[in-house]
């Protein structure tokens, strides 16, 4: 009885440390683990079950960066589209990118690119296309972007898209002419000032002897040339 005692306190000695072992290795997981999310941006994207998080930090860390609204919802669309796509554009209905472009929301402010796969953070409100509840958008700098909306998934952008307000606003406030030659979807040469539109900060404009240009802030993308 004596040794089978002592065996058996031994063994819930050994369990016991086990256990210790266990919760301790576990508390360090979640540590790093915690850690890890904490340091994940953008720019250093973290894996995600093999897709990327955008806006910040990962998960509830999200910056208040991510989702802040820059302003106003944008006016009517005028003009096409310019710069790059992302993404396929067979990915989207044509009903869903219509309703996107006549239909838009506040802009937000990511932390950095947006590109297809990556996912938009819980801190950025999505907004569900009606008639195709699967998809749903938001409009970053100027683009409206097209995401998956359950997952909050980026699968598609048209390219920027021109408000009316904006082109009004440039019209109307003429600055010195630059001798440079633009193009639309053209990147604008760092070496040219832009002009910020004031309440509408993805957006900056030139003239040249043309005529206005307006400008992607960020990109320096050319998204409209007076014609």
């Amino acid at each position: 009885m004596k040794k089978l005692l002592i065996a058996t306190t031994s063994t819930l000695a050994l369990s016991m440390a086990a256990m210790s072992a266990h919760a301790q290795t576990t508390a360090l997981d979640a540590n790093a683990k915690a850690e890890a999310e904490t340091n994940c941006t953008v720019a250093s994207p973290c894996e995600n079950d093999g897709e990327k998080l955008v806006g910040g930090t990962a998960g509830a860390g999200v910056g208040a960066v991510a989702g802040a609204a820059i302003g106003g919802p944008v006016g009517a669309v005028i003009g096409g589209f310019a710069g790059a796509i992302i993404g396929a554009e067979a990915a989207v209905p044509d009903t869903v990118v219509e309703y996107v472009v006549a239909n838009p929301v506040e802009p937000v402010v990511l932390d950095a690119e947006v590109r297809e796969g990556v996912i938009i953070p819980e801190t950025v409100q999505i907004q569900q296309v009606p008639d195709n509840p699967e998809y749903g958008y938001v409009y970053v700098d100027g683009r409206p972007v097209i995401v998956k909306y359950d997952a909050r998934k980026v699968v598609y952008s048209p390219g920027y898209v021109v408000p009316d307000t904006v082109v009004t606003y440039v019209q109307k406030n003429p600055i010195d002419a630059v001798n440079v030659d633009v193009t639309l979807g053209a990147t604008l040469p760092t070496d040219i000032e832009i002009i910020p539109v004031p309440d509408t900060p993805a957006y900056g404009y030139v003239y040249t002897d043309g005529g206005p240009v307006l400008v992607q802030s960020k990109t320096r993308t050319v998204v409209w040339v007076a014609g």
